[in-house]
């Protein structure tokens, strides 16, 4: 929880940043202080990658901690398929699971089933399954579909 905490609150100073840079640059731009040409398209280019920020790690994690507080999470099951560079996600079925990097003890080609949350795929806690619990749930699930 301490890590997930800590990444939101990084990525709020991230985003605040950007939007200080361009309301600065905007403003600069507005007493026609710029001394470029170059700097007229700053306000725009902090503004984009502040949105993108906002999006794709900010929102999510805002939205989860409403989740984090009252333990609603998700259980996914699968196979890992690629672990990142610095160790801080792996994906299972095409879909991203962030994670502390210090807790990762994730192998490729491990089966697992994660405990995550449901917007920005915050893993909470990773199970192995073992290769006999895997066929005890393919043996049960075919069994209920005869």
């Amino acid at each position: 929880m301490r890590y997930f905490i800590a990444n939101l609150s990084v990525h709020l100073l991230i985003t605040a940043a950007f939007i200080a840079f361009t309301c600065i640059f905007a403003a600069r731009n507005r007493k026609h202080k710029t001394k470029h040409v170059v700097s007229f398209f700053f306000p725009i280019l902090f503004a984009i990658v502040a949105i993108v920020d906002i999006v794709i790690y900010t929102a999510p994690r805002l939205l989860d901690i409403n989740n984090m507080v009252n333990s609603n999470y998700y259980y996914t099951t699968g196979k890992v398929e690629k672990i990142g560079f610095l160790k801080n996600y792996f994906i299972i079925d095409g879909n991203y699971y962030y994670l502390n990097p210090l807790r990762n003890t994730l192998n490729e080609e491990d089966v697992v089933r994660v405990k995550h949350t449901p917007y920005s795929s915050f893993t909470v806690e990773i199970t192995n399954i073992s290769v006999m619990e895997q066929e005890i749930e393919n043996n049960a699930s075919q069994e209920s579909e005869n």
